[in-house]
C-alpha cells in the first residue's frame, strides 16, 4: 500500500522477496518470505479467484487471494502463500511447482514460478486474507519430495488440459440405414486380417463374396 501511495494513479509492483538493492533481478535477489502465484482471467474475474480461493481451503493453507494485473495491464487473480521462514531459489522453485500441481488450476501466468516474479497493483485491486495453516517450506518439501517426479507444471500455463484421444468403434449400417451395430471382436478381426491381405494382392473373393461373408 505504501507503494502505491508514493506512485498514484500508477500500477506499482508487488514483490514477497527481500533485495539487496531493491531490483527485481536474480543477482540482487536474497530470499522469498512468500509463494506467489498469479492466473490469466478469461472472462469472469471472480470465477478464477473463488476457483482458487476454495482450492486453498481444502488444502487447509492460509493464503491471500488479490486482484492484479499482468505487466501488460491485463486483470490477473493472484494467490498468496505465506511461509513460516526464508526460502532459497531452490526452495521456492520446488514449492512453487508442488503447489501450482495442488491447486491444479490452468491459464498461469507466463514465468510464474520463477523467484524473481512480480505481480502489480493498482488502486482498484483488493486483498482477502484467508487464516489458514503456514506453509513450513523444509516440511512441505520433505512431505512431498517423491510426488510429482514427473511433473511439468508449465502445463497449467495453457488454457485448460488437453483433450482426451477417444477411440471410438466405427457403427456399420445398411444401405437403407435401418439397421445399425458395432462390431464385436471377432469381427473386427476378421475385417482386419481381410484389408491386410487385400493391401498384398491376396484375392479375397470366392465366386464374388468376400470370405468372411
Amino acid at each position: 500500500m505504501s507503494q502505491m501511495q508514493n506512485h498514484p494513479g500508477e500500477p506499482a509492483a508487488w514483490s514477497f522477496s527481500e533485495w539487496t538493492r531493491g531490483n527485481n533481478t536474480a543477482e540482487y535477489w536474497r530470499a522469498a518470505t512468500a509463494i506467489v502465484l498469479e492466473y490469466r482471467i478469461n472472462g469472469d474475474a471472480a470465477e478464477i479467484g473463488l476457483a482458487l480461493h476454495d482450492r486453498a481451503v481444502a488444502l487447509g493453507y492460509a493464503h491471500i487471494i488479490m486482484d492484479s494485473l499482468s505487466r501488460q495491464g491485463d486483470r490477473t487473480a493472484t494467490i498468496v502463500f505465506p511461509l513460516t521462514e526464508r526460502v532459497t531459489k531452490e526452495q521456492y522453485a520446488r514449492l512453487a511447482s508442488v503447489l501450482m500441481e495442488e491447486l491444479g488450476q490452468y491459464r498461469a501466468a507466463s514465468g510464474n514460478m520463477a523467484f524473481t516474479h512480480l505481480i502489480h497493483v493498482d488502486h482498484l485491486c483488493d486483498q482477502l486474507f484467508v487464516p489458514g495453516a503456514v506453509i513450513a517450506p523444509k516440511a512441505k518439501i520433505n512431505e512431498t519430495e517423491k510426488a510429482y517426479q514427473n511433473m511439468d507444471p508449465r502445463r497449467f500455463e495453457a488454457g485448460g488440459p488437453a483433450a482426451a484421444v477417444h477411440l471410438v468403434a466405427p457403427i456399420l449400417t445398411s444401405h437403407d440405414g435401418l439397421f445399425e451395430w458395432t462390431p464385436n471382436a471377432s469381427e473386427i478381426a476378421q475385417m482386419d486380417a481381410n484389408a491386410l491381405l487385400a493391401s498384398i494382392g491376396v484375392d479375397l473373393t470366392a465366386n464374388g463374396q468376400l470370405l468372411s461373408e
